[in-house]
């Protein structure tokens, strides 16, 4: 029986793992080191966050920690923390907006990063 093609088994690879947009990690990345806010789109709707935290879990995903501004289901005015893993992520750009300082409750050595932090501001 002859072997698939290369060509055939790297696609076959890429249909059972989902790949990380490399221009939303770069962004990501990017506005970490910038402090810009970033408007993120995923399956669920859209987000507007100010990134803190880009690193890797124990278990290898690659997970954003960002403070939350407006997303889907988030009253205006409520706020909070929230992780989000890369590959849940479609597009990421960042806004023109900037922000001053890490928000209160910001953890440098974010716990759910156990796997090794990438960025952080």
């Amino acid at each position: 029986m002859p072997l698939p093609s290369r060509t055939s088994r790297a696609s076959e690879s890429a249909s059972l793992v989902k790949v990380v947009e490399p221009m939303s990690f770069y962004t990501i990345k990017e506005a970490i080191r910038s402090t810009h806010r970033l408007k993120l789109f995923l399956d669920d709707g859209d987000y507007l966050v100010e990134p803190h935290v880009l690193g890797r879990s124990r278990g290898g995903k690659t997970l954003l920690r960002a403070f939350q501004l407006r997303g889907p289901g988030r009253p205006a005015k409520a706020t909070s923390w929230k992780v989000f893993d890369l590959e849940s992520i479609h597009h990421a750009i960042e806004a023109e907006e900037r922000f001053e300082n890490p928000r209160p409750g910001y953890k440098p050595n974010d716990p759910s990063m156990n796997g090794g932090i990438i960025e952080r501001i």
